[in-house]
Formats: structure tokens, C-alpha cells, sequence
């Protein structure tokens, strides 16, 4: 009885692992589109305007929308 015990542990483990890749991969998109979406209306719209940002000012803006929606998707996620 405990090589069956032993053998089903083994054999849920890897899903709970995939569950935690699904979650991971689903917190990048989350976090990610959105930042390259609002760099590049930032950069687009400062090129219409005139004064484009640099490319070190893109990156800040983008690495804080991708944190912040990283942030709220975590929050979201460890509500189920």
C-alpha cells in the first residue's frame, strides 16, 4: 500500500509544478503586453509631439507598468 501511496505522490507533484508554470507564463502576459503597449504609445505619441523620449525613460516607464501590473495580476491570482 505505500508503493501506491508513493506512486500517486510522485505523479501529482508534476502538476502542481505545472500549475505553477501556467501561473507564471499567465503573470508575464499580464504583466508585459501592457508595458510594451504603453511604451510604445509613449514613444509614438512623443515623436508626434516632438520630444521623444530617451530610450533609458522608455525602459523606466515600461519596467514600471510591467511591475505594477505584475503586482495587481499576483494579487489577483492568489485570490483562488
Amino acid at each position: 500500500m505505500q508503493i501506491a501511496a508513493n506512486h500517486a505522490h510522485a505523479i501529482a507533484r508534476p502538476r502542481e509544478h505545472d500549475e505553477a508554470t501556467h501561473q507564471f507564463i499567465g503573470l508575464l502576459i499580464v504583466a508585459l503586453f501592457p508595458a510594451l503597449f504603453w511604451m510604445a504609445a509613449a514613444a509614438g505619441i512623443g515623436a508626434l509631439i516632438g520630444h521623444a523620449p530617451s530610450p533609458v525613460a522608455l525602459m523606466t516607464f515600461g519596467a514600471a507598468v510591467a511591475a505594477f501590473c505584475a503586482v495587481i495580476g499576483q494579487a489577483l491570482f492568489s485570490r483562488h
